[in-house]
């Protein structure tokens, strides 16, 4: 399967992998793994009282709870469908504001080059490095202060003309590099002849808003995009936002549509905005646990180098990768990671990326690997006794089972010939699957007659409305509660309603 420029495209991965979506573990999309949390939930629910009326044409009321939140005023806001709308409105205005150039700091989000080419604007990368492996991530708790050094990143831009933009992500993505604020504002004061793009797409897993970010310390030459769907899991709500100067900000809302911020949008950036609880401080403690998890995982693993993040994924690097990796850990594992190869100086096949996910995921994505690297560099062992191959394998000819080196399955087919990519033998998709489990739900109530039948009936019809395929059952003895049919048929009095 070839390199994409997103990860999270379940139904490409699915069909890729024989599999049903759902059933999928993707390490290749960030966002938190629980999903949104309640205050988040609730907002969407109360917003469906909304869906008979126009959302606001340019989502005023996000843009005054970011002003309450922030401190600043609302007109310097711009909310878009994610944050990704309002990339490709920029480069339109930049088009139409005749900068002479845009530098990209590289490895970085594919979509900063993408918009500038769809508006006429050739985007030229600059190199802004990653964390060596042997290097310490900065925080705002290190007493670290510089990622990359600040002057030679300023000397990559040396031949940036005058009024020039620079697309920065902070923290890095694939890299997860992160630059503290007080960096940040030295760079965009030593050259404030430069537009500056800040892209702080994760940059709350880093830190508070005072401690990671520059939005309420922005200069007129800069930009901050955020997007509120990372750390809040809701990718598939779209919503995002930036700050800028008032007069750039409102060029920028010109180049929207209006409406294009719906009504479940404008209620999670409410919700967001209006939050008090503890939810951010238990997410970036949680993240931090999580992550240093994933990255002894693969750092256990021989030939595999783990680089320090700062956000809520890690970059692994395996340069004895084998080249369909990507199949391989979709067909016989249902495993999906971000393969790098379209990131610039990413581009050898050996560089991948992993969201931070729950630990046992983590032991999941640990063991394949190490199963395929153990097939890869010709690891054998002795063979179990004849056990059919999983179901789920799609190999009619397998007949028996074999183990490798440490404890993982493969399949063979029949003769010694092995049905695996590359002639590797690989563990068996069934294995370590967790079980799928439908859905249900149970109605009760406290006597005959209260009602219970009809409700599960409304029940049964709203879900059949909305898509779903139900099947309603009822436990209950037939001779105290059987009806009679139009046909003259016996049926129960509950299936009859």
């Amino acid at each position: 399967m070839k390199p994409e420029a997103h990860g999270g495209d379940l139904l490409r991965m699915a069909a890729t992998a024989g599999r049903d979506p759902a059933s999928l573990l993707d390490f290749s999309v960030n966002v938190r793994p629980e999903g949104p949390p309640e205050f988040i939930r609730a907002a969407l629910f109360r917003a469906m009282t909304a869906l008979a009326a126009y959302p606001s044409p340019h989502a005023e009321e996000a843009m005054l709870a970011a002003a309450r939140h922030h401190g600043m005023d609302a007109s310097r806001f711009v909310f878009g469908s994610g944050s990704n709308e309002l990339i490709h409105a920029l480069a339109r205005v930049l088009r139409k504001r005749g900068v002479p150039s845009v530098r990209v700091v590289e490895p970085a989000f594919s979509e900063y080059a993408i918009a500038c080419r769809l508006a006429g604007i050739k985007a030229i990368p600059v190199w802004g490095g990653i964390i060596e492996k042997n290097q310490c991530v900065p925080t705002t708790d290190t007493g670290k202060d510089e990622a990359v050094p600040t002057r030679d990143l300023l000397d990559a831009l040396t031949d940036a003309p005058e009024g020039s933009a620079v697309f920065l992500a902070n923290p890095g993505n694939p890299s997860g590099l992160f630059r503290t604020p007080e960096e940040c504002l030295r760079l965009i004061s030593s050259r404030s002849d430069l537009l500056w793009i800040i892209d702080e797409a994760f940059v709350e897993y880093a830190g508070t808003e005072t401690e990671a970010s520059v939005l309420q310390r922005l200069p007129k030459n800069g930009i901050v995009l955020r997007s509120l769907t990372k750390f809040h899991a809701v990718p598939g709500v779209r919503l995002g936002y930036l700050a800028a100067d008032a007069e750039l900000a409102q060029a920028i809302r010109d180049e929207l549509p209006a409406w294009s911020v719906n009504a479940f949008a404008l209620a999670a950036a409410q919700a967001v905005f209006a939050d008090t609880s503890d939810f951010a401080a238990q997410t970036r403690a949680e993240n931090a646990e999580r992550r240093a998890d994933l990255a002894a995982a693969l750092s256990s693993l021989p030939g595999i180098e783990v680089y320090p993040s700062a956000a809520n994924y890690v970059l692994f690097r395996w340069p004895g990768a084998p080249r369909n990796l990507l199949d391989i850990l979709l067909k016989r594992f249902g495993i999906a990671v971000r393969d790098c190869s379209n990131y610039h100086g990413l581009k050898d096949g050996s560089w991948f990326r992993a969201a931070v996910r729950f630990p046992e995921d983590h032991r999941r994505l640990a063991e394949a690997l190490s199963a395929i690297r153990e097939t890869t560099h010709g690891v054998s062992s002795s063979p179990l006794p004849e056990t059919p191959a999983s179901p789920e394998s799609g190999n009619k000819d397998s007949i028996n089972i074999k183990v490798l080196g440490r404890g993982g399955m493969g399949v063979w087919g029949k003769g010694g010939e092995s049905p695996s990519p590359e002639g590797f033998l690989l563990p068996s998709p069934g294995i370590s699957r967790r079980p799928r489990h439908t859905p249900a739900l149970m109605l009760q109530g406290t006597s005959s007659n209260a009602g219970k039948s009809i409700l599960a009936a409304a029940y049964c019809r709203i879900f059949r409305q909305d898509g779903y395929s139900v099947a309603p059952f009822k436990a209950q003895n037939m001779s105290l509660n059987s009806g009679v049919t139009a046909a003259g048929d016996e049926m129960g009095r509950a299936q009859i309603v």
